[in-house]
């Protein structure tokens, strides 16, 4: 895989903006797997990778973070919530940019070394990190939050998943993912919010 995604790269200002992406649950899941492998599935600016990056750099461990996205939105990026500021895909002639914030954002958080983007569809991504040899003790499912994409996630990244690994999630709340999750692992649920599978 690609290791000289940052080079030559000129960052914009950074940008943390995201979604409970500093949950007491990122460190009380990376201190029960001390991680050599994140993998994050729906990652937009960062926010929660890059304090997971955080985490992992104060433990000393020497863990390493694929953030998988297609940078291209959610459904309700486009349609319910689409006039949102938090959700601005930073459209350029009708193309989103909002790729180029992760990496600035990466940057200045001076995280290259340990955050590789994978630019990519979840499911595609999914096969590309598995012909790589790629698994991981702990995968984050955040992602889009349809009932069939989710379902799709859970069942791609399992394969991916190490033995004693923790997958886990956010949005329970959300509809689809609350009934995609029911309905492929057990687990347990955290502020209402979190899921958890391990």
């Amino acid at each position: 895989m690609q290791n000289n995604i940052y080079e030559g790269f000129t960052p914009m200002p950074d940008d943390m903006q995201g979604w409970n992406s500093i949950h007491p649950v990122f460190g009380q899941l990376i201190d029960r797997t001390n991680p050599k492998t994140i993998i994050e599935v729906g990652t937009w600016k960062g926010a929660s990778a890059l304090y997971m990056a955080d985490l992992c750099h104060s433990k000393s461990l020497n863990s390493h973070i694929y953030c998988v996205d297609t940078w291209l939105g959610a459904v309700e990026f486009c349609t319910t919530l689409a006039d949102t500021p938090e959700r601005d895909l930073l459209l350029r002639n009708g193309y989103p940019q909002i790729y180029y914030q992760f990496i600035s954002n990466v940057i200045h958080k001076g995280h290259q070394q340990r955050i590789t983007p994978v630019p990519n569809t979840s499911l595609n991504a999914a096969k590309i990190l598995a012909y790589h040899g790629v698994k991981a003790e702990l995968i984050y499912i955040d992602g889009s939050h349809e009932y069939d994409d989710v379902k799709a996630d859970i069942k791609a990244y399992l394969p991916l998943l190490k033995p004693g690994g923790i997958m886990f999630g956010d949005d329970y709340g959300w509809q689809g993912v609350q009934q995609a999750v029911n309905e492929m692992i057990p687990h347990k649920v955290i502020d209402n919010n979190y899921w958890i599978y391990e």
